[in-house]
Formats: structure tokens, C-alpha cells, sequence
């Protein structure tokens, strides 16, 4: 199974039928997060990821170990998070005739995995991100 880390592009081409899976390290802050106040807090980061090549399907799951950082809600320091969502992106090979919404594998064969990976960062950030319990705030002097 090959993937581009920093693009999160998996290459159809390169899995098997069944299960597949990989553990990829991703270079953390050549990844185009994109996501506003969330920077990546180390160099390296390690995404597991498990493809099923099904009949009609190919199903993606998996999860991302990594730190970022986003301000604290009172002082606006950087403040540490891990990721902790799991990753999930169904696709079509052929035109669904169950019912069921899934993306259409592209012609390439390149299954795009970034906005599955960006949606578990974004919701690994806490709602009220702090430095410390009893961090004071800002400081006006």
C-alpha cells in the first residue's frame, strides 16, 4: 500500500484485495493543514491506516498520532492537543445501487485522504483549549 504523506493521496493501484494496512510517517509540517489556529507541535507524525478492497467499495479507516498546538482560550499561548478521532472515507468503485452516499473513486485511482485526516484534527480540538488549569490569562500591565 503506498501513500503520499504529505499529500494524504493513497495509490488504488498499490492495495490488494481485503484488508490492507500501513503505518506511514507523515512529515508534519510539510502537510497543508489549512485549518485556522491549529499548527502541527512536532516534526513527525505516524498515521495507521487499514483499506478494505471490497466488491464495490474500498473502505478507509484509520487514525493519526500526532501533537498540535492551537492558543489557549485565556492567555493565547500555544497549548499542546493530540489527535484523538478516528480517520473514515467510504468509495464507490461502481455506481452504488444500495442507496448508500459514497464518493466515486477517481479515474487516476488516487483515493484523497486529506479532508478525512483534516476532519480528525479538527475535531480533536478542545472547546476550551488551556495551557494549565489555572492559567490566569493575559496579563495587562
Amino acid at each position: 500500500m503506498e501513500l503520499d504523506p504529505v499529500r494524504m493521496v493513497l495509490d488504488l493501484k498499490t492495495l490488494h484485495r481485503g484488508v490492507n494496512t500501513g503505518s506511514f510517517t507523515v512529515p508534519m509540517k510539510e502537510v497543508a493543514w489549512d485549518i485556522e489556529d491549529v499548527l502541527p507541535a512536532s516534526g513527525k507524525g505516524i498515521l495507521e491506516l487499514t483499506v478494505d478492497l471490497e466488491d464495490g467499495a474500498v473502505i478507509c479507516a484509520g487514525i493519526l498520532h500526532a501533537d498540535f498546538t492551537t492558543p489557549c482560550a485565556r492567555c493565547l499561548e500555544p497549548t499542546r492537543f493530540q489527535v484523538v478521532e478516528e480517520i473514515f472515507r467510504e468509495f464507490a468503485l461502481t455506481p452504488g445501487t444500495s442507496g448508500e452516499e459514497r464518493e466515486m473513486v477517481p479515474d487516476t485511482g488516487l483515493l484523497d485522504l486529506m479532508e478525512a485526516v483534516r476532519e480528525a484534527v479538527i475535531l480533536s480540538v478542545p472547546v476550551k483549549p488551556l495551557c494549565s488549569s489555572d492559567c490566569p490569562g493575559i496579563d495587562y500591565i
